[in-house]
């Protein structure tokens, strides 16, 4: 993406506040020709007219208007990650945001994402030497190290992780201007970049883009998959716009949780299990078979560690299989007698077909919740908008076929 020169952004958010753009040359210290020119180039980058400009007046546009309103939340966030910097670290450096450039934000989130110079360099399709010059140039710029060596390793430092944060978000801002502004036009050809959790990543995730895509053929969707702490990383980065699946009691409080529905789990086999055709199964019969579970941390391996726990004393513990893959999980249940906890939802498709069964156990524990989890003051696009309005109508839509088909198949339960 190519993103606008932040001197440019400045002058004209500075040219907007106060209505002329003389008066803005004056403030950011350009001359006339020159802020002109700025503002020619960065209504080139959006494609659209942002400054309506009479004698001694200037006004912005509609689309100026949306470019105004997500370009200052990019400056504040600099603005303020760069003022907790100095508080933290001591420093007093006057103009600290004024002197960083895109290619320097471009940079830490580079590195951020892929976790390296190198892979920093792939991303920007660049040099290795180029990004790292650049990445040093803006920890020069903010006095305080952002990198530190681990043997041939480099990482982010605590302060690097939040600049990276902010740099992140505050390029996020002006990437969804650049969208917004296409939307004002009906162009509907943004990408929404979604997190998926196991619970959510086979149904829900998908019926919502098929439906949103009838709708808005154009628009791209990038689904990002991994474990609840990388995509949490993720969201708080701005590498993504949501997450969408399983829901944890505590969150941190930049973040903020919206449940959609509340499930149980129930306990799945293959359809051949010699368990399928026993009318109560109980606790001593789940613990003669071996179990595939979840990662530890994860609500649904919470679940099954309290089950497991009530299985009878002196009985041989059976091996496990743990992993996040419904696929790896999927082939196992379908080529052994290894029974797992997983939600119906997970496994329509496969309950439909017959490859796999759910069997006559309720599993004694508290419901889960499944919803989505945002960055708090987060601005979503139109288009971001429409598709979590369609996670919502595919949620409610499910709901009532649920109930329709009895309670072989539990039924969701609206989140309140």
């Amino acid at each position: 993406m190519n993103y606008p020169n932040l001197r440019h952004i400045r002058l004209f958010c500075a040219c907007l506040r106060a209505g002329s753009l003389t008066q803005a040359a004056d403030i950011v210290g350009v001359t006339q020709p020159a802020a002109s020119q700025a503002i020619s180039r960065l209504e080139d980058l959006f494609s659209a007219r942002l400054l309506e400009r009479g004698p001694g007046h200037a006004m912005a546009t509609p689309e100026g208007r949306v470019v105004q309103g997500r370009s200052q939340r990019a400056l504040e966030l600099i603005h303020a990650g760069c003022k907790e910097l100095q508080v933290d670290s001591g420093l007093r450096s006057l103009s600290t945001d004024t002197r960083l450039t895109i290619s320097h934000l471009r940079a830490l989130q580079a590195f951020s994402q892929a976790g390296g110079f190198p892979g920093a360099a792939r991303i920007l399709e660049q040099s290795g030497a180029a990004v790292q010059r650049t990445a040093r140039n803006a920890e020069a710029i903010l006095g305080i190290g952002l990198f530190e060596a681990d043997g041939r390793i480099t990482r982010l430092t605590s302060a690097g992780h939040a600049v990276a944060r902010w740099a992140g978000l505050s390029l996020k801002e002006l990437g969804n201007a650049m969208e917004e502004v296409q939307e004002l036009r009906g162009n509907f050809d943004g990408l929404i970049s979604i997190g998926a959790l196991p619970m959510a990543r086979t149904t829900i995730v998908p019926d919502a883009i098929a439906l949103l895509a009838s709708t808005y053929p154009l628009a791209r969707f990038e689904i990002l998959e991994g474990s609840y702490e990388q995509l949490l990383s993720d969201l708080e980065m701005g590498h993504i716009d949501f997450l969408i699946g399983a829901l944890r009691s505590h969150v941190a409080t930049a973040l903020v949780q919206e449940p959609l529905f509340d499930f149980r789990l129930a306990v799945v086999a293959g359809a051949g299990h010699p368990l399928l055709d026993k009318a109560d199964v109980s606790i001593n019969d789940l613990a003669e078979y071996p179990w595939v579970v979840a990662r530890k941390g994860t609500p649904n391996r919470s679940t099954f560690d309290a089950l497991a726990a009530t299985f009878p004393e002196g009985r041989p513990k059976q091996g496990t299989v743990e992993t996040g893959s419904l696929t790896a999980l999927r082939g196992i249940l379908m080529q052994s007698d290894r029974l797992a906890l997983l939600s119906r939802h997970q496994l329509r498709h496969e309950l439909k077909a017959g490859f796999l069964t759910l069997l006559n156990y309720e599993v004694p524990a508290m419901p889960l919740s499944i919803g989505i989890t945002t960055r708090c003051n987060w601005h979503p696009t139109a288009l971001q908008a429409e598709y979590l309005s369609a996670i919502r109508r595919v949620v409610t839509g499910e709901a009532a076929a649920s109930a329709s088909e009895g309670a072989r198949l539990s039924t969701l339960k609206a989140a309140e």
